[in-house]
């Protein structure tokens, strides 16, 4: 079990968007970067301005942009704090918006008919996503009637399967 001595080492974790605790004067923990703690029995408080990879923890804070330069509160009860081992498969890619995805771990939730990958993997998809969504140059050789299927087609893949994105490409060509 996570508390307030030992969330910060290698965990994952997702945080739920939260006000301001009514109760807060000031933070138990500030971090050299600036992040604020509050730490309370049912869990943690976090004010910060950069969420995603946060030293050696896999932190989100759910439906928001990780990259993004703008302080939220955050708050993730002790239950929810999770083993990040790098090397090991724990994560999985889910969709969390209209077109929007992220990354999950495995005993987040339940989840059906997903691929477990590594950390790395597992951004490496997410990256080749956001590319497949910001441009069409992936897909100049590719014969298509609906870009905007053969763009989901690929995502899913991408999602679903261990394929690489030659292999998928590889199997799309064939297929038309």
């Amino acid at each position: 079990m996570y508390n307030r001595f030992n969330f910060f080492k290698n965990t994952f974790a997702v945080f739920t968007k939260a006000n301001q605790p009514n109760d807060f004067v000031k933070p138990n923990y500030v971090s050299k970067h600036g992040s604020s703690y509050l730490f309370t029995k049912e869990g943690v408080y976090r004010y910060s301005n950069h969420w995603g990879r946060v030293g050696n923890c896999r932190w989100r804070l759910e439906n928001i942009d990780h990259k993004q330069q703008t302080n939220y509160w955050g708050f993730c009860s002790w239950q929810h704090f999770y083993n990040n081992e790098e090397g090991l498969p724990l994560y999985f890619i889910e969709k969390v918006g209209e077109n929007n995805y992220s990354y999950n771990h495995k005993k987040n939730g339940e989840q059906q008919n997903v691929v477990y990958r590594s950390a790395a993997d597992t951004a490496k998809i997410l990256k080749k996503i956001h590319e497949i969504q910001e441009n069409n140059s992936w897909a100049k050789h590719l014969n298509y009637d609906d870009y905007n299927e053969v763009q989901g087609y690929f995502i899913d893949q991408l999602v679903s399967t261990n394929k690489t994105f030659i292999k998928i490409k590889q199997e799309y060509i064939a297929l038309k």
